[in-house]
């Protein structure tokens, strides 16, 4: 082979490896690493998968953080990728920031792009702020936290009443609002017993 085949391949070369180092790196649909630590145990009786102390934890290349812990999981049959939590808490820990705590009774969790529903007594503790609400929806896709039904948001002196609370993960902005536009958020003041 001559000298300028050796060139051509070697540049092929180079562009392959390139091409999948960008998309390893750049283009790949989730940017965590994931370590699981559970205890699988099949039942026999229902053919159902259960997982007993369940642990996920999962860092993103900024590190950035998320664990969930549940006492009791159990996997969708029709969609592997789904698993109904119970006795739930959640940590999300993003650099430069406060620690974002999440508990509720239930949880459907997406192992493949982490995006988990709390549902049925939702707990919130970020920084001096606490909200509740029945339902929560966390999708990292969006780097948003939405809560809704009953939300209540407590922080210092007053307390807030809404349908919808929204919370953007990367620039820590929250967002308190009505579904029905005529409809006003109720605020209370604690220090007169009002919330």
């Amino acid at each position: 082979m001559s000298k300028k085949t050796y060139i051509q391949l070697f540049l092929i070369f180079i562009f392959i490896f390139i091409s999948l180092f960008l998309f390893f790196n750049y283009f790949k649909k989730s940017d965590f690493e994931s370590n699981i630590n559970t205890n699988l145990e099949q039942t026999t009786a229902t053919g159902e998968s259960l997982i007993q102390d369940l642990k996920y934890q999962s860092t993103d290349k900024k590190g950035n953080k998320y664990e969930i812990v549940a006492k009791k999981g159990n996997i969708d049959k029709d969609n592997p990728d789904i698993i109904y939590l119970e006795n739930v808490k959640a940590i999300i820990l993003l650099q430069n920031s406060d620690l974002i705590s999440i508990r509720s009774n239930f949880a459907k969790y997406n192992i493949r792009n982490f995006d988990t529903l709390f549902n049925d007594s939702i707990l919130v503790n970020y920084g001096e702020h606490v909200l509740k609400s029945g339902f929560l929806d966390l999708s990292f896709e969006n780097n948003l936290v939405s809560l809704y039904d009953n939300v209540r948001y407590i922080s210092g002196v007053s307390s807030l009443k809404a349908d919808k609370a929204e919370i953007d993960i990367l620039n820590k902005k929250t967002k308190i609002f009505m579904e029905d536009s005529n409809k006003k958020v109720q605020i209370n003041n604690i220090t007169n017993g009002n919330n």
